[in-house]
């Protein structure tokens, strides 16, 4: 800048004499400060800053950059990869279920590279970066994919790795071929996308993968399959679920949760499933959601059909309510919450009988002990004294479930 024209809003423009000054005394350029000699706990502080995109970036930076986010291992709440022969997609979620994606395209921009040995060098790959997306333009050939997805992997400590394969996109033998390698290291989840599935390779699947594992079937099956894993897995989802049974789902035990996204199921099977429920001495799951088929009608009455229930009033879905185990001692999950929504989607929900739920608990245990009398005062075989006795211990339940009724649920007499 001109000093002649300092203080005044004419536009600066440098003269001859600042020219001079400018070739003669060039300004220092401020060396940049190197981030790597920050002290350990500054630098530290400084990555748990950064997003996970901005990590990997860094590590692009320099190979010490990267030996040093190596060793601090940036916490995510989950990794999901996804593998195509297209490309390579990595997912990163923060606490927040802020979803930050790497993408490895391939679009041959550059030379595809011989080996594979640290993140600098994709550092000539780094085309295009938005909001939540970071593109690195590099092709590299399958057989590289798990030292790829070690070199990201190395930089995040995460509680949750999900892979996901394209079955339309891939080969039989190339999807065997790295399943057992992705079971031999960690891997929490496994989801699977395509048209459909032959009932050969979900039974090698289902044989395959440990039933501690998590699995989504995003693709069509055949009615005819059959599998006694299917709904064993520790939690497991399936697009087409027109195949399972009520047997089935009397067969699961001590499961996360089983999404069906379409079934054979009606108000009837459901009844009967919830009966079953009650009475079994095992703890099954603790979500399960069933997704009816349009023609079913939602009868209320048949859902309900000699179970005792307790009916929560909400207009947003077709009907909500609890019911209780009958031999809780020997179970962790005590009480069930079934909602059928608007959309027909059969939402059940099992639940502990802690402080927020105990008083529905309590209600629907006095309504069991109450229809145990009544069970109990039909029989030929008591006397007319016992009956009296047994009338009045029934009135005086009916008195203390209407006293313990504060949120007014509904339920019959």
């Amino acid at each position: 800048m001109c000093f002649w024209n300092i203080g005044t809003p004419t536009p600066s423009y440098p003269c001859t004499l600042c020219i001079i000054k400018s070739i003669v005394f060039p300004p220092k350029k401020k060396k940049p400060f190197p981030l790597i000699y920050l002290p350990t706990v500054a630098l530290h502080n400084v990555i748990k800053m950064m997003n996970p995109h901005e990590l990997a970036k860094l590590s692009m930076c320099s190979y010490r950059l990267e030996l040093h986010l190596r060793t601090f291992k940036r916490k995510i709440e989950r990794l999901r990869i996804h593998f195509s022969p297209n490309g390579y997609i990595l997912e990163l979620f923060d606490a927040n279920d802020r979803q930050f994606v790497v993408d490895f395209g391939d679009e041959h921009i550059v030379e595809p590279m011989d080996t594979v040995t640290k993140m600098k060098q994709f550092s000539g790959s780094y085309k295009i970066e938005y909001d939540t997306s970071l593109f690195l333009f590099q092709p590299f050939p399958l057989s590289w994919f798990f030292e790829v997805s070690n070199l990201l992997l190395s930089l995040y400590t995460s509680p949750s790795i999900e892979w996901v394969f394209y079955m339309d996109q891939l080969e039989i033998e190339t999807v065997r071929q790295f399943l057992d390698t992705i079971l031999s290291g960690r891997c929490e989840m496994l989801t699977f996308y395509g048209i459909e599935i032959s009932c050969e390779f979900l039974t090698e699947l289902m044989d395959k993968i440990p039933l501690d594992k998590r699995i989504i079937i995003d693709a069509h099956i055949p009615s005819d399959f059959r599998h006694p894993n299917a709904l064993k897995f520790f939690g497991s989802q399936y697009k087409n679920g027109r195949w399972i049974t009520l047997d089935d789902l009397k067969s699961v035990r001590n499961v996360h949760y089983v999404y069906l996204n379409s079934t054979i199921f009606n108000c009837n099977d459901i009844n009967q499933f919830l009966h079953y429920w009650t009475n079994c001495d095992e703890n099954m799951f603790e979500d399960m959601e069933l997704q009816l088929d349009d023609s079913v009608e939602i009868d209320v009455d048949v859902l309900k059909n000699e179970l005792i229930t307790l009916q929560i009033v909400d207009e947003t879905v077709e009907t909500c309510f609890y019911l209780k185990v009958k031999n809780h001692h020997n179970r962790r999950f005590v009480l069930c919450c079934l909602q059928i929504c608007k959309s027909k989607k059969a939402k059940f929900t099992v639940q502990q009988a802690d402080d927020q739920q105990a008083n529905i608990f309590e209600i629907l245990e006095l309504l069991e002990k109450k229809k145990n009398l009544e069970e109990k005062n039909k029989d030929s075989e008591v006397s007319e004294k016992s009956r009296r006795k047994i009338s009045m211990e029934i009135e005086e339940f009916m008195c203390l479930i209407i006293k313990k009724n504060k949120n007014r649920y509904n339920f019959e007499f």
